[in-house]
């Protein structure tokens, strides 16, 4: 799938965060996809632990480039592929032992705030097999309903474990219906950093099998 239709919206979303807020409502999100390779963990971990090189397994990522050197933590500048924007990460712990890698975003091109990344890699279901997981968490400015608009799909549900197919965690229903009722969700932030998690574990699993 092409990074230009993968990331849809991403556009919009950057035009959205200029306009002042109509509301102050956030929503948590997360974000956990897995994958199994086919390769031994010490070899996956060996491409997911260089983290300035994320752009050697991530076909979704076009550089990535070290920044800030004069800081403590390792400081990343990745550019997305098609024009989508750049995104700054934050080292925030990588352990050989666990192979568990945790970052934050500083900042990227859509409107995610507390953006916080595991990377985690272990050893799969048979021998010389390694599962790697990735779970995004952050929060999403709520969006305002237009009351001309359109209707919700029938039988959507408006909350839940599985929104619009998205395995994000359920916000919490008594501080969500304390929350303005025209102020909703931002699904589209969840759906690109989805498929952005989903096409980097494809990109990674490809580049590790080769």
């Amino acid at each position: 799938m092409k990074l230009s239709k993968l990331l849809w919206g991403a556009g919009a979303l950057c035009a959205a965060v200029a306009l002042p807020c109509a509301a102050q409502t956030t929503y948590h999100e997360k974000v956990i996809q897995t994958i199994t390779i086919n390769a031994d963990p010490a070899k996956v971990w060996a491409q997911v632990s260089d983290f300035e090189g994320v752009a050697r397994w991530n076909n979704s990522v076009e550089k990535s480039v070290s920044i800030d050197e004069d800081k403590e933590q390792l400081t990343r500048l990745v550019v997305y592929k098609d024009g989508v924007g750049k995104e700054v990460d934050v080292l925030d712990e990588s352990s050989d032992a666990t192979m568990t890698q945790r970052y934050h975003v500083r900042s990227s091109p859509w409107p995610a705030s507390r953006y916080n990344v595991v990377l985690r890699v272990s050893h799969g279901p048979s021998p010389g097999t390694s599962v790697v997981e990735w779970r995004a968490s952050f929060d999403t400015p709520g969006t305002s309903v237009d009351p001309d608009g359109p209707p919700p799909v029938e039988g959507m549900p408006a909350r839940g474990p599985m929104v619009y197919g998205f395995d994000v965690e359920t916000y919490d229903t008594a501080r969500a219906s304390s929350k303005d009722s025209s102020v909703k969700r931002d699904k589209r932030t969840v759906r690109i950093i989805k498929d952005l998690t989903k096409a980097g574990l494809d990109s990674l699993k490809w580049v590790v099998e080769r």
